[in-house]
C-alpha cells in the first residue's frame, strides 16, 4: 500500500495543515484558518480510518483500481479516497464521533465553501472551538499526544476547548496566545541579545508614545505604563476622562494596548480577563504613583481652545480619585 495512505503519514498531515490553520488564526486569516482547519480535520478522520483497516479510505464509486492498490494487488495511477462528508459518516457509525455535530458539519461545509469562494458562518459558530474539540478526539482514538500534535499551540487549544473559561473569559485567554505566538513567530530565529534590545526599544518606543495626559480627537485620557500580560513590554492602560473634550459624562472607560505584541484589552470585562484589575491604581511616566497633575500639559490644548481652566479642574479631579490612596480605599 501507497505509504501516503498510511495512518502515520495522514497523522502527521493532518499536524502541518493543523500548525498552518493556528498560525493563520493568530493573523486573523479566517478563509486560511477555515481552509487548512478542514483539511487538517479530514486527514486526521482518514488517519482513524486507516489505522482500522485501509479499505475504510475507499471512495464507493467508479472501479476497483483504489481497492486493488489499498490491498497490494496492483498499483493504481490515481488514488480516490473517500470525501470528508463520507469519512465523517463512517466515523460517525463507528461510534468514534458523535452521531450528530452541527458545528463539525458547519467546519467541513466552510472548508468547502472557502474553495468554492462561497463561506459564510453563522454568528454562533466558534470555529477554533469546534477545530480543538473534534481534533482531539481523533487524536486520542490515534493513541497520540494532544501536546505533540499541537506544539506551541498546545496553549490556545487548551483554552479553546475549556470549559471552565467562558465568554469574555476565554475569548481574552485566547487573544493572549495569539499575540504571544505571533511575537515567538517573530523573533523564533533572533539571537538572545538582539531580544534584549527588541523588548527595549519597543520600551522606549511605549514611552515615546507619550505616558501621561493625551488628547485625541477631543477625547482626553490618561496613559500609564503598566506590563503586558502577554509578552512582558511596558504598554499603555488608557483612562479616557469623561465629561471633558468630547468624552459623555459617566464614560470612565479603560483599555490597554502593548506595542511589541499588539495584545488589546477594552473594558472592565477584558481587562480582568487580562488580569488587569478595572480600578488599578495610574502611575507616571517614571513608573511611580501618580500624585499630581502637570498643567502645564494643558497649555497647547488652552491655546487652541480644546479645554478650558474649569476642564482642567475637572481632571484634576478625576485622575485623584484614580490615585493608589483612594483605589485601595485608604486615607
Amino acid at each position: 500500500m501507497d505509504s501516503a495512505l498510511s495512518y502515520r503519514s495522514l497523522y502527521w498531515g493532518a499536524r502541518k495543515f493543523a500548525h498552518s490553520a493556528m498560525d493563520a488564526h493568530a493573523r486573523n486569516d479566517e478563509e486560511v484558518f477555515l481552509l487548512h482547519a478542514g483539511v487538517s480535520v479530514e486527514r486526521l478522520a482518514k488517519a482513524v480510518l486507516a489505522k482500522t483497516t485501509p479499505f475504510l479510505l475507499m471512495e464507493l464509486k467508479g472501479n476497483d483500481d483504489t481497492l486493488f492498490h489499498l490491498a497490494g494487488v496492483k498499483e493504481a495511477s490515481k488514488v480516490r479516497t473517500a470525501g470528508a462528508g463520507q469519512v465523517i459518516g463512517r466515523l460517525r457509525a463507528m461510534d468514534v464521533l458523535p452521531k450528530k455535530d452541527a458545528d463539525l458539519d458547519e467546519l467541513i461545509e466552510l472548508r468547502n465553501g472557502v474553495a468554492h469562494l462561497d463561506a459564510s458562518s453563522s454568528e454562533t459558530f466558534d470555529g477554533l472551538a469546534t477545530f480543538a474539540r473534534v481534533s482531539n478526539t481523533l487524536i486520542a482514538h490515534l493513541d497520540m499526544e494532544a501536546e505533540e500534535f499541537w506544539e506551541q499551540w498546545n496553549g490556545a487549544i487548551e483554552i479553546a476547548v475549556s470549559e471552565v473559561l467562558a465568554g469574555v473569559a476565554r475569548e481574552v485567554s485566547g487573544r493572549i496566545e495569539q499575540a504571544k505566538n505571533r511575537l515567538a513567530r517573530r523573533l523564533q530565529d533572533v539571537p538572545g541579545d538582539a531580544v534584549a534590545i527588541i523588548y527595549k526599544n519597543a520600551n522606549d518606543a511605549a514611552e515615546a508614545g507619550g505616558f501621561g495626559i493625551r488628547a485625541q480627537c477631543g477625547v482626553f485620557s490618561y496613559h500609564s505604563p503598566r506590563e503586558c500580560p502577554a509578552c512582558g513590554c511596558v504598554g499603555h492602560l488608557a483612562v479616557n476622562i469623561p465629561g471633558v473634550g468630547t468624552t459623555p459624562e459617566g464614560e470612565n472607560s479603560r483599555s490597554f494596548y502593548c506595542p511589541l505584541c499588539s495584545f488589546m484589552a477594552y473594558g472592565s470585562d477584558e481587562l480582568s480577563a487580562a488580569g488587569i484589575s478595572p480600578s488599578e491604581p495610574l502611575f507616571n511616566e517614571n513608573g511611580e504613583p501618580f500624585t499630581t497633575l502637570d498643567r502645564t500639559a494643558f497649555d497647547v490644548y488652552l491655546e487652541c481652545g480644546m479645554i478650558d481652566p474649569s476642564g482642567i479642574s475637572r481632571i484634576a479631579e478625576f485622575l485623584a480619585d484614580q490615585t493608589a490612596a483612594n483605589v485601595s480605599g485608604s486615607s
